[in-house]
């Protein structure tokens, strides 16, 4: 579907209309994976309801764990082997892949097969798949996805894992590690790629009753203290992020939430960043409010935060001056090539970009763009989409594939324009 971008002429000093964000889908899937893991009854409120979340907690049905909706939160019954007993469809959601083989490695009843996207499986997945063989556990990759042989009676893992491209490598070991009997240790020499959610997963061990110890180079995990526990989910940082930036490019005030301003999500960096351009914010309890207008490009060092890439280079094309994003060097391993991705974005709205190094975004602001141009196509990625949307405040256009934003955030589009006819 092709959709029209709505090209703004209020002006400066209007309110946004108020923004009520979804849970957050790194937070939703990981909760998942542990109360599936965790001994006992677990309750999820403010889970978000998405493609990725509905891929990761239908699989768990589809592996005999029980997950039932009750009062607008997310029940599950865990503690017990998953037994696969047909393949898990798990469309492009590469946190689902990337949590679910380590665990059934470690723990299922039988073989499991896995199919998706094909993009899911073009990511990277080898460092994992490597760590996983040295305990026991084999991966046959086939047409459309791959077939998993866990291993057997493991009851420690210690392992060297290479986290450079994705740390959801050592995210999905660590939860699997805290359903053994004697927990494991991990370690690694080389840096972390977006190392912070490391520490987003720590959190949430925490939460069902896993209190591990992550340091510099290592991971030490006990065994054997998951518990099923009843916990509240934040709201989406990576969710907000268009939001707030449609108030730093248009110059006016926003007020999101609820978002926590301590959260673990790294992509909270978004307000700092703003800021240093010039932005203003304030809160009031969870009520974030963030106003514009930019005074100044973006400098920015997004490797612990790379989600925030796409945006961030929709915002420094409508900035009063040139911009400099580093630290992006995870990008071309997304659902799509985002570094090269986010640079076209910045030419189809009239600015020049240039990929430095495989990791640095430099943006100059230029012209208004040919109102005629074809639409722009955000390669079936939701932050792509998300970052036309703020294109398009400025200079209008078209937008393919609009419906792509389902991966994270289906009703998007509705809360977009609510925003919209909400300023006055």
């Amino acid at each position: 579907m092709i959709l029209s971008l709505s090209q703004d002429s209020l002006p400066l000093g209007a309110a946004l209309g108020p923004v009520d964000l979804p849970g957050s889908k790194s937070v939703t899937n990981r909760a998942l994976l542990l109360a599936a893991a965790a001994a006992g009854s677990s309750t999820l409120r403010g889970a978000l309801e998405a493609e990725d979340t509905r891929c990761m907690r239908e699989a768990l049905q589809l592996l005999g764990i029980p997950v039932r909706r009750s009062g607008g939160a997310w029940c599950i019954e865990g503690g017990h082997p998953p037994v696969p007993a047909s393949p898990l469809w798990l469309g492009a959601s590469g946190t689902s892949l990337r949590f679910l083989l380590p665990w059934l490695a470690l723990h299922a009843e039988g073989d499991a097969e896995f199919r998706g996207d094909p993009r899911l499986f073009e990511r990277p997945l080898g460092p994992l798949v490597d760590a996983l063989s040295r305990i026991g556990a084999g991966w046959e990759p086939c047409p459309g996805g791959g077939r998993l042989r866990p291993a057997r009676g493991v009851e420690r893992i210690d392992l060297e894992v290479d986290g450079t491209l994705s740390s959801q490598f050592l995210s999905g070991l660590a939860m699997a590690a805290a359903a053994l009997p004697r927990g494991g240790r991990l370690h690694w020499t080389r840096p972390v790629a977006s190392a912070s959610y490391l520490d987003l997963t720590a959190r949430w061990m925490r939460a069902f009753g896993c209190d591990s110890d992550l340091q510099a180079g290592h991971w030490s995990i006990p065994g054997g203290t998951l518990r099923g526990a009843a916990v509240d989910l934040p709201a989406d940082w990576s969710g907000a992020a268009a939001f707030l930036a449609a108030a730093a490019v248009t110059g006016r005030a926003l007020t999101a939430g609820a978002l926590d301003p301590a959260d673990a999500q790294r992509d909270r960096d978004l307000v700092g960043i703003l800021e240093a351009a010039g932005c203003r914010s304030a809160w009031e309890g969870d009520r974030l409010t963030l106003g514009g207008p930019l005074h100044s490009g973006l400098e920015a060092n997004l490797e612990a935060s790379p989600d925030l890439g796409p945006v961030l280079a929709a915002v420094a094309a409508l900035a009063p001056g040139p911009s400099v994003l580093t630290g992006l060097h995870t990008l071309p391993f997304k659902e799509c090539d985002r570094l090269s991705a986010s640079a076209e974005l910045v030419e189809w709205l009239g600015g020049e970009a240039r990929v430095e190094g495989g990791h640095t975004l430099r943006i100059r602001p230029g012209t208004a763009p040919d109102p005629e141009r074809p639409p722009f196509d955000p390669r079936q990625d939701h932050r792509m989409a998300f970052a036309a949307a703020v294109g398009g405040l400025r200079w209008g256009g078209h937008l393919r594939d609009s419906e792509c934003v389902a991966k994270t955030f289906p009703d998007f589009w509705q809360r977009w324009g609510r925003m919209l006819a909400g300023a006055g």
